[in-house]
C-alpha cells in the first residue's frame, strides 16, 4: 500500500543524553509543545518503579514509605552523532522530578509494577488545566491479581497535582483486561480518531501472553500473545469517575500452552509471528510523514524458545538468572502497523488478531545493536516540528542503565 510509512522515510538526526536522574527510568516519553519557550520539551518518567525520594533506587517494599510515580521535564538539545554515547550533548532538567499520581498507583500494588508511560493532553471542556495521563504495567499480574483485571491509567494536572484514578480501560469484561493495558500510551490525530475510533484520541496497550482462565485452548480472556491497542476518550472535566470509554483496535488470542507454553509451546500456534513470553513493547506512536503513516511500536523481542527455568530445566540465559521465562537471544525492534487495517478492526470489520506488522525495523543507530540484554524505553512524536523520539536504555551497563534519546526527522 502506497501510504505505508517505511524506515527509509525517517532521516536520522542524532541523539542526546538524559540527566543521570533518569538512569533506570525513561520508560515513558511525551512531547510537550508548550515547553522550551514554544519550541517544545520532553516529559519523561523517572525511576521505573514507584519510590519514596527518601529511599532512592529502592522499590516500595516498606509499607510506611510514601511512594509515587515521578516525571521530569527536559530541554531538547540539538542532537549529535557520536561514536561514544558519553560524548553526546545532555538535556537539561527544567522541571525537577515531580510526583504526578498522588499515590494512586500504589493502590494497585506497591512493588510489582512499572511506571510505564505518560502523555500530555491539552485541557478539554470544563478543565482548568492541561493534563498529564499516566499508565502502569503490573508486570507480575498473575501473582498479584490472579485472574482478576485491574486499573492501569490515571490523570493529573500538568504540574502533577489533582491526580484522579485509577481508571480501568473499558468495561471489566473480555476482551478488556489489565494485562492488555498500560505499557505504552499515545495520541492519534483527530482525523483518525473521528474516522475510525468514535473520537477517541488516546491509545494504550501491552503484550502479556497469559490467559486469565485456564479452561480454553484459545481465548481472548486475560492477556494477549502480542502487542495490543485500545483507544479511549480523554476526560473533559477535572473530577472524572468511572471506567474509560474504550474501543479495541488490536489484540491477539492466547493459545496456552500451545503458543509460548513453558518449555512446550511452539510459535506455529501463535497469532503473532514468532511470539515469545519475553517480548516487551515499551513505546508507541502514530507517525506521519506527508501522506505516509504507521502506528509504530518500540520494544525488546525474544528470538529463541520459551524456556522456563523450573528445575530440572536450566535456560542458560546470558542476560538474566531471574526465575521465569527466558527467550534468548534478544534484540530491539520497531514494528510498523498499517493504520487502515487497524482502523477496520476498530470499526468491527476485521478480527483484531488477523493484523500483523508489515515491517520490522532494527535501528542501526542504536548504540547497543544485534543481540542485546537491555530493553528500550519510550517513544513520542513532535507533530508540528516533524520529529520522532525514541529512548534507548541500558547504556553504561546494568549498574548504570543510562538512557539516550534518538531523534529522526519526518520532513
Amino acid at each position: 500500500m502506497t501510504n505505508r510509512l517505511q524506515p527509509a522515510d525517517l532521516t536520522y538526526m542524532g541523539a542526546f543524553r538524559l540527566p543521570e536522574t533518569f538512569n533506570w527510568g525513561a520508560r515513558g516519553l511525551s512531547f510537550y509543545p508548550g515547553g522550551g519557550g514554544g519550541t517544545g520539551s520532553l516529559l519523561v518518567t523517572g525511576f521505573e518503579l514507584l519510590y519514596d525520594p527518601s529511599h532512592p533506587g529502592e522499590s516500595c517494599w516498606n509499607a510506611s514509605w510514601d511512594c509515587s510515580a515521578f516525571f521530569g521535564e527536559v530541554t531538547i538539545p540539538p542532537p549529535a552523532i557520536e561514536s561514544d554515547w558519553q560524548n553526546l550533548p545532555e538535556a537539561t532538567l527544567v522541571r525537577p522530578m515531580t510526583r504526578f499520581d498522588g499515590g494512586l498507583a500504589s493502590t494497585v500494588h506497591r512493588e510489582y509494577l512499572y511506571v510505564s508511560d505518560l502523555e500530555y493532553v491539552p485541557r478539554r471542556g470544563s478543565q482548568t488545566s492541561d493534563k498529564l495521563y499516566g499508565s502502569i504495567e503490573l508486570w507480575y499480574a498473575e501473582g498479584v491479581a490472579g485472574s482478576d483485571t485491574f486499573n492501569t491509567v490515571w490523570l493529573a494536572n500538568l504540574d502533577g497535582t489533582n491526580a484522579r484514578g485509577m481508571f480501568h480501560v473499558g468495561p471489566t469484561e473480555s476482551p478488556y483486561h489489565g494485562r492488555k493495558m498500560g505499557s505504552y500510551l499515545f495520541t492519534v490525530p483527530d482525523w483518525y480518531a473521528s474516522r475510525y475510533l468514535g473520537g477517541r484520541t488516546l491509545v494504550t496497550g501491552r503484550s502479556r501472553g497469559t490467559p486469565s482462565e485456564g479452561a480454553e485452548a484459545i481465548t481472548t480472556h486475560g492477556g494477549s500473545q502480542g502487542p495490543t491497542l485500545f483507544a479511549f476518550h480523554s476526560f473533559d472535566n477535572d473530577r472524572p469517575t468511572g471506567n474509560l470509554d474504550a474501543l479495541p483496535m488490536l489484540y491477539y488470542r492466547v493459545a496456552f500452552p500451545g503458543c509460548a507454553g513453558p518449555n512446550v509451546g511452539h510459535a506455529s500456534a501463535c497469532d503473532y509471528p514468532d511470539y515469545t513470553m519475553c517480548d516487551e513493547w515499551t513505546g508507541a506512536a502514530f507517525v506521519e510523514r506527508g501522506n505516509r503513516r504507521a502506528i509504530m511500536l518500540l520494544g525488546y523481542k525474544g528470538l529463541g524458545r520459551n524456556c522456563y527455568d523450573e528445575p530440572p530445566v536450566d535456560c542458560h540465559d546470558p542476560c538474566s538468572t531471574a526465575h521465569g521465562y527466558h527467550c534468548q537471544p534478544y534484540e530491539r525492534q520497531v514494528i510498523f502497523y498499517d493504520v487502515e487495517e487497524i482502523g477496520r478492526v476498530a470499526r468491527g470489520e476485521r478480527e483484531p488478531w488477523t493484523v500483523r506488522p508489515y515491517t520490522v525495523w532494527r535501528p542501526s543507530q542504536f548504540y547497543l545493536t544485534g543481540h542485546v540484554c537491555s530493553n528500550a524505553g519510550g517513544m513520542t512524536v513532535d507533530v508540528r516540528g516533524k520529529r520522532l523520539f525514541m529512548v534507548e536504555r541500558g547504556l553504561g551497563g546494568a549498574d548504570t542503565n543510562a538512557p539516550v534519546v534518538h531523534v529522526w526527522s519526518l520532513q
